[in-house]
């Protein structure tokens, strides 16, 4: 199986205080997708965007996630917009020789 990357990022329009708390709560729904062994979660104040970088073990858990009702929670949600979701095979070899987490990590 090959691993997948999926990149999101979005604009809020909410207080960045309110979104970094919110974060930490909605964290445990996104340590349960099937099939993702991480995710970073993003965040640039000066420009009030938001996203998250997620390691998916094949790119049919990918395609899960992008049918999901969670997914689907964040991209209607009023306080975001400006989404941009994009999708990349992972060069393996290359990753780890320079250290990247290719494996699953227990939330």
């Amino acid at each position: 199986m090959t691993k997948k990357i999926l990149t999101a990022t979005f604009h809020y329009s909410m207080p960045t205080k309110e979104l970094k708390r919110i974060m930490p709560v909605l964290a445990p729904k996104f340590s349960e997708i099937p099939g993702c062994c991480w995710k970073i979660w993003l965040i640039n104040e000066d420009e009030k965007e938001a996203g998250g970088i997620y390691l998916f073990d094949a790119v049919k858990d990918l395609e899960l996630f992008m049918k999901s009702n969670l997914l689907a929670s964040v991209v209607n949600n009023p306080s975001l917009s400006n989404f941009k979701i994009n999708t990349f095979g992972v060069a393996e070899e290359a990753s780890v020789l320079t250290g990247a987490p290719l494996m699953k990590v227990n939330f």
